[in-house]
């Protein structure tokens, strides 16, 4: 019965003896829970602040890339821009010395024909004046023979005269 005893005594000391241990262990368990949910925790802010971080860094580049296919898109389009200014300005530049050349080319058959016409007329002028000259030497002849007759005409009639008549 002794034995009974002291092994109820003890049956019952073990549970008064764990209780006493157990607040002990349960708040040593319930802080290295806390502990390990706390590091979970701070793992899981901390992996998110990695995540973010590495999705901001993600994102500037994809920006960054963006942006410089966007600078490089613009700068083809400028250089497309000024090719085509200066095809144009090639082609305005050919079209306005063609033009240059054919107004030189007008101007030189307006000359050309000046100096036809002003030939011409010289021939012209030649013409009259050689024709002039002809006309006053025929009109001098004729009025030279007119003369003559008319000198003719009164010598004869002053022949047929008696010398108190005159």
């Amino acid at each position: 019965m002794k034995r009974g005893v002291l092994a109820l005594l003890m049956l019952s000391a073990i549970p008064a003896f764990a209780q006493e241990q157990a607040p002990v262990n349960l708040d040593n368990g319930l802080a290295r829970m806390q502990a390990l949910e706390s590091n979970a925790e701070n793992e899981r802010a901390a992996q998110q602040q990695k995540a973010e971080a590495e999705y901001r860094k993600q994102r500037q580049q994809e920006a960054t890339a963006q942006r410089k296919r966007a600078e490089a898109k613009a700068a083809a389009q400028e250089q497309a821009n000024r090719e085509r200014q200066a095809s144009i300005n090639r082609k305005r530049e050919i079209e306005d010395q063609d033009r240059s050349y054919e107004n030189r080319y007008k101007e030189l058959q307006l000359k050309k024909l000046e100096t036809q016409v002003s030939r011409e007329n010289d021939k012209i002028n030649a013409d009259l004046a050689r024709s002039k000259a002809e006309t006053d030497a025929v009109q001098s002849g004729a009025d030279a023979s007119r003369n003559i007759s008319r000198g003719l005409q009164k010598n004869l009639q002053n022949a047929n005269r008696h010398w108190w008549e005159k």
